[in-house]
């Protein structure tokens, strides 16, 4: 009796983690099907490319000095994404270069993008993508370097209390509408060079733990240091 007892509690244990485990691919099938994707509680396993969806279409070609080609493939994700407390074991990917080829591939968001206090475990690469709606990674943790190099943001996005363990890239990133950064943690490089915010822009109680770079950064049009001068 007690062997099965023990069986049976060792197959709805198994039960349990195959409901609180997701494979990426999965994901990526629901998106091509037009399911609006939400998650709660649960890990994504292996590598999440948005930039590999059934809409994928050749943007841009042109050539170097050399002859040699450079290709652009942009993919859209056109339905919502919502994850709250979610664990990616592996690399949440809208862009990635393929140095042998130099083809670029990128992921665009048409609707809203929720990553709440959500675990990126590996490489997170946003760098180029457009988030035409809301984008929230509030409570987030990046263990890898977090780029969103020339991201271009149509809300407000809110990157409040997200702790950013590595490098956090957002140089050339766009906030035409403003963001909030309240109680985000940067532990090593803070890279907002040439990034261009409009107001309301939340910095309140924002840590800089590591090396800061704001050269060249305009809130409104003025210079960010100026901001900060006129705002305390």
């Amino acid at each position: 009796m007690r062997i099965i007892l023990t069986i049976t509690l060792f197959l709805v244990s198994l039960a349990t983690y195959a409901q609180q485990t997701v494979n990426a691919q999965d994901i990526i099938k629901k998106i091509n099907s037009g399911d609006n994707i939400t998650y709660k509680n649960i890990t994504v396993e292996g590598y999440l490319d948005l930039t590999d969806l059934r809409n994928r279409r050749h943007t841009e070609s042109s050539f170097d000095f050399f002859g040699k080609g450079n290709d652009t493939y942009e993919s859209s994700v056109e339905v919502s994404l919502t994850f709250i407390n979610c664990t990616f074991t592996d690399d949440v990917i809208a862009y990635y270069n393929v140095e042998r080829d130099n083809d670029t591939f990128i992921a665009h968001f048409e609707e809203d993008v929720v990553f709440q206090n959500c675990t990126f475990k590996r490489k997170s690469e946003f760098k180029y993508s457009e988030f035409e709606e809301n984008a929230d990674f509030s409570g987030s943790i990046f263990n890898r370097e977090a780029n969103f190099k020339y991201a271009e943001f149509s809300d407000a996005p809110n990157f409040s209390k997200v702790n950013f363990r590595d490098d956090a890239n957002f140089k050339y990133a766009e906030f035409p509408q403003g963001a909030s950064f309240q109680e985000a943690a940067f532990m090593q490089l803070a890279n907002f060079k040439y990034t261009k915010f409009r107001t309301p822009l939340n910095l309140k109680n924002i840590q800089f733990r590591g090396e800061e770079d704001f050269k060249y950064t305009k809130v409104d049009g003025q210079s960010f240091t100026s901001y900060l001068l006129e705002n305390r």
